[in-house]
Order: structure tokens, then C-alpha cells, then sequence
């Protein structure tokens, strides 16, 4: 039923087995095989990000425990370090007047017990204690000229809104010259209201290295991609590229969906590409680990594998098709020869250009239609010969219907005794229809020139005259003409149909034009009257009368006759009429001019 319905709607017949062949090529082969290759890239491809996801979140989990580590650390530190009477009391005492060395021996206690706190670590560049009412200290460097600019700062006043809360303000570029790093991490706590009677600080400000967590990137992860943490406040507390450091501002609005759940992985087109983003949340800090990486790079292994698999599709495709050529020019080339053969028998064209070659069936089928088209040839031959001999022999016929001498001395006899009898007309039309007959008698051959035959058409038309009564004969015949050779009679019998079925039943007098030119490399002739005109069913049967047709439909279709065996299809009679508008005959013949040569 399938194949019923495909052969209904899809006329494979009308194809050429080649098309028939690439369309199943591509039905059978390639659609397949890009088939598999989709569905296995799409499939691995899956994989290869779920694998990813997993290797991520765990490598994102490693860096949170270190988060929190660190983060837990430093706040531990800062909570008891801000309430450590002791040292505040050191701090206060700085403001009082004293001797060089007396504070010099201050400052050095204020440092002992502030790096008796974080001996633990490396990454403390200062402690930094604003005064309530005014005034700064700096434990490990002189930054006593930023006082106005901290003083002013966001961290500063989020510090006293939230008075003995330990506050980590994330990464940040540095302002403060006399640190030489570029990005700087910071807390800073107020001093709560309930310990303002017991110390003149204000608010501590810590200040860390850059890379305070950015060393839990360096050794917990080997992957490609941007890692960066988030505190509570999607600012960044670390990053391995500056892009993410954006000092107090939100994140990208592409981080958004982090805050979704605890952990996960998403897709973001990120300035144009897309990336793949996973996330972790810390357990104790809440600090948001990320990991973002462009879906090329996660995916770059797998391309390897797609090329290779498309170039191993592109061999594979180049065999199939190298065994099809061959298979093609073994059968259908000479399968195609055979068909343009045929089409050039088809156009009329009987030469053949082929050898039979190919399979025994179709080389056998070659045979044949070799055989065929030369047993065609021979038959078309036979025919024209044939066609040649009867019309050479009803012409023959014709010309023997009357026998010359006996008319011409009968002719000559009327003609003597209207001159004894003094009867001029009988005279001069016997004396014109002697001529005519002289021509007729093929005296000279078959053919004669166009000024020739315009005087045997004038003595003709005197003839006619005096059956038909006058009429206007116009002629207008290029000079270039009047050597040219044509058929003899050629033009006489078209000129009586005009005078006989034309002028004759006209009511006043009728005109008759008789034109020559040349067109070309061809002789037209045009035999115009303004006579009663041809009704279309006589006119469709004028160049192919019955037998018992008259003279002079015998003599029209004759002329046609002899101009196409002589000349050849492209010459021959175009007739032109209307029923009450006149007949228009064209005679269009070859240019034929040989000088000094009888015919």
C-alpha cells in the first residue's frame, strides 16, 4: 500500500536514474549516518556536562569548606579581639601625650598583641582604630591622611548601624597608597554601645590581602573557567579575574539565579556566549562558590570527537560515491548515450555518434537501435527516391498531354491565314500563344531566368485578356533579379488562379500586382489581387488538392510540389487570404546566379 501511494505521489518514472540514485544515496545513506552523528553528539554531549556538573560541585564544595574555614577563623578572631579590654585600653592610652620613646614602646605593644591574634596568618597588612569624636591608628602603617575618606565610606557607616557585628566587606581595588597591593579584602566591627563607657574606639577596621581566599582557588581547583565567591550580599570576596571585582556594586544580573537554591547549574549567554555557570552555597557562611565557563571550552573535547566523526562520515561518503561513478558509468552512462540518440533520431537528425557498450542488456539494446535507425535511413531513402520518381513522371506526364509539333504548325497555319485575312487580334494572340508554348516545350531545359519568365507571364496576361477582359497589372521587380535562375512556369500557374477565382468574379475592374526582392540570401515573390478572396475551408486545401480537383488547384499545389523536391523544405508557397479582401501568394525560392552557363 506504501509503495502504491509513493509511485501515486511521486512519479519516480519521469526521473533519471542517476537522480534516482543520489536520492536514494542520501535517503539511505547520509540521512542515517547525520542521524547518528546528531544523536550520538547530543548524547555524549549530555554526559560530558553531567560529569562536568558533578566534578564541579564537588570541586566547588572543597573550596566552600575552605571558605568557611577562613571565613569562621577571622571572625572568631575579630570577636575577641574587639573585646579584649587590654588591648583597648593599649589603643586609648596612644592618645595621651608621652615622650618618643614611651610611644614608641606603646606601638610596639599595641603591635605584640595585635599579631598575638593573627599570628595564624600572612595575609594582615593593618588594623586601623578610629576614635570616637576623631582621631586614627594604625598599627602597621601611617594612614592617618584617609581619615575623612573611611570616615565617609559605605563600609564605615554599615559598621555603625550594626554595632558589635562582624562585617566583611569582600575584595576591593585599593585607594591607599602606602599598601602596595592591588586589591585589598577588609572587616571591620563598632565597638557596641554597652562597652562605649569602657574604651574611646569607635570602630576597628582589619585589613587583609587580596588574596585571602584566593589561594582556596589556586589549590583546591585545576579546571578552566572564572572562579569567584560571593558573601550575602553578592559582593565579591574573591575572584581569578578582575571582571568580578566591582568594589560595592551588585554582580552581573546573569549571577541572579545563585541565590535560587543552595547549588546547581544553569546556562547564561554572557556578552554574546554561552556559558555554563554552577554554584555551591557554603554551609556555615552562606558565601556562594561559582564557577563559570564558556560552553565551547566544556565542550571542546567532544568536538574533537564530532570532527573526527564527520570526517570519517566525509571518507566513508567518498567511497560510496567513488563505487557509484563507476557503478554509473558502467550502466548509465551508456544508458544517457543511448537517450541522446534518441533524441537526436527524434529531432529528424539520422547520424548516429554511438557505439553500443555497457552490460549485455543494454549494450544488446544499443544493437537494436543502431540496427533500427539504419534500417530507418534506408526506408526514408527508399521513399524519397520514390516521392522524386512519380513527380518527375507526373511532370513528364504533363508536358506529353500535348504534342509540340503538331500544335505549333497548327498555331502557325491560324496564325498565316489571320494575316491574309487581315484580322490583327487573332494575329497577335495566336503569335503570344505560340511563344508560350515554345517555353512550355522545355526548350532550354528546366530552368530560366526571372526576366525570362516575366516576359512569357506578359505574353500570358495578353492571352488572359481577351478571355477575362482588362484589369491592372502593377509589377516592381528588383534589377538584381532579372539573371537569377528559377523554374520555369513557376509563376503563370498562381497568376491564372488569381485572374480565374480572383479578378473574374469582381464587379469593377481588378488590380494585380506582381512584386520581386530579395530577402536575404532568398528570391520572394508576392502575387497580390484585390479579387473576391479564398474561403478558409478552400484555402486550407489549396496546397493539397483531391483528385478531382480543377487545373488550376493542379497547377497551384504543382508549383508547391516543385519547389520543395528542387529546393528543398524551407522554399515553397505561403497563402494569405480573406473572403472579399483579395489573395496574397509568396514564392519564396534560393538566389541562384551562374553566369554564362546554360541550364
Amino acid at each position: 500500500m506504501f509503495s502504491r501511494f509513493l509511485l501515486k505521489n511521486m512519479p519516480l518514472h519521469r526521473l533519471s536514474i542517476r537522480t534516482i540514485m543520489h536520492g536514494c544515496f542520501i535517503v539511505m545513506v547520509m540521512i542515517p549516518l547525520l542521524t547518528m552523528v546528531i544523536v550520538s553528539y547530543q548524547s555524549y554531549k549530555s554526559i560530558v556536562t553531567e560529569q562536568s556538573t558533578q566534578q564541579t560541585l564537588r570541586t566547588l564544595e572543597q573550596v566552600s569548606v575552605g571558605i568557611d574555614r577562613e571565613a569562621s577563623q577571622i571572625t572568631n578572631t575579630v570577636g575577641y579581639f574587639f573585646k579584649d579590654q587590654t588591648l583597648l585600653e593599649a589603643v586609648d592610652n596612644l592618645q595621651a601625650q608621652a615622650s618618643m620613646n614611651e610611644s614608641i614602646k606603646k606601638h610596639e605593644r599595641v603591635q605584640g598583641l595585635v599579631h598575638n591574634y593573627f599570628q595564624y596568618t600572612n595575609e594582615l597588612i593593618d588594623v586601623v582604630f578610629f576614635y570616637r569624636g576623631g582621631g586614627v591608628y594604625s598599627a602597621n602603617s601611617s594612614i592617618t591622611n584617609y581619615e575623612n575618606m573611611m570616615r565617609t565610606s559605605l563600609w564605615y557607616n554599615k559598621s555603625l548601624a550594626a554595632k558589635g557585628q562582624i562585617k566583611l566587606f569582600g575584595l576591593q581595588p585599593n585607594e591607599i597608597s602606602q599598601i602596595h597591593e592591588k586589591f585589598i579584602n577588609t572587616a571591620a566591627v563598632a565597638i557596641p554601645d554597652q562597652m562605649a563607657g569602657q574604651t574611646n574606639v569607635e570602630v576597628i577596621y582589619f585589613i587583609f590581602k587580596g588574596s585571602l581566599f584566593q589561594h582556596l582557588f589556586e589549590s583546591s581547583t585545576k579546571e578552566q573557567g572564572d572562579f569567584l565567591i560571593l558573601d550575602n550580599e553578592s559582593r565579591a570576596i574573591a575572584a581569578n579575574r578582575e571582571t568580578y571585582i566591582q568594589n560595592w556594586l551588585d554582580q552581573p544580573a546573569y549571577l541572579y539565579k545563585t541565590g535560587w537554591f543552595a547549588s546547581g547549574e544553569y546556562t547564561e549567554d554572557i556578552r554574546g556566549q554561552k556559558a555554563f555557570i554552577t554554584y555551591f552555597t557554603a554551609p556555615v557562611t552562606q558565601f556562594k562558590v561559582i564557577h563559570i565557563i564558556p560552553y565551547d571550552s566544556l565542550t571542546a573535547p567532544l568536538q574533537k570527537v564530532f570532527i573526527m566523526t564527520l570526517w570519517i562520515g566525509a571518507a566513508s561518503t567518498a567511497l560510496f560515491l567513488l563505487a557509484s561513478y563507476f557503478f554509473v558509468r558502467t550502466i548509465i552512462g551508456p544508458i544517457s548515450s543511448l537517450v541522446r540518440e534518441m533524441y537526436r533520431v527524434q529531432t529528424g537528425s539520422l547520424k548516429l555518434n554511438f557505439t553500443p557498450s555497457g552490460p549485455s542488456e543494454v549494450y544488446l539494446l544499443g544493437t537494436k537501435f543502431h540496427a533500427m535507425v539504419k534500417e530507418m535511413e534506408v526506408l526514408i531513402k527508399e521513399k524519397e527516391e520514390q516521392q522524386q520518381a512519380k513527380a518527375l513522371a507526373e511532370l513528364r506526364a504533363l508536358q506529353s498531354q500535348i504534342n509540340p509539333h503538331f500544335l505549333l504548325n497548327t498555331l502557325n497555319a491560324i496564325k498565316l491565314m489571320a494575316t491574309i485575312s487581315g484580322v490583327p487580334n487573332i494575329q497577335k494572340m495566336t503569335d503570344a500563344f505560340i511563344r508560350l508554348l515554345s517555353t512550355t516545350f522545355n526548350r532550354g531545359g528546366m530552368m530560366h531566368t526571372i526576366k525570362e519568365e516575366m516576359n512569357y507571364l506578359e505574353q500570358y496576361l495578353y492571352i488572359m485578356e481577351f478571355r477575362y477582359g482588362t484589369y491592372v497589372v502593377e509589377w516592381e521587380f528588383d534589377e538584381r533579379l532579372e539573371d537569377c535562375y528559377i523554374l520555369k512556369q513557376l509563376i503563370q500557374p498562381i497568376v491564372e488562379n488569381a485572374i480565374v477565382h480572383g479578378l473574374q468574379h469582381k464587379e469593377n475592374q481588378g488590380q494585380l500586382r506582381l512584386k520581386g526582392r530579395l530577402d536575404g540570401e532568398q528570391i520572394l515573390i508576392t502575387i497580390e489581387d484585390d479579387g473576391v478572396g479564398i474561403d478558409s475551408s478552400d484555402l486550407a486545401e489549396l496546397l493539397a488538392p483531391t483528385e478531382e480537383a480543377g487545373f488550376s488547384s493542379m497547377g497551384i499545389k504543382n508549383v508547391h510540389d516543385r519547389i520543395r523536391l528542387n529546393y528543398g523544405g524551407p522554399f515553397g508557397l505561403t497563402i494569405v487570404s480573406s473572403e472579399g479582401q483579395g489573395t496574397r501568394v509568396e514564392v519564396r525560392l534560393p538566389f541562384i546566379v551562374i553566369p554564362n552557363k546554360d541550364v
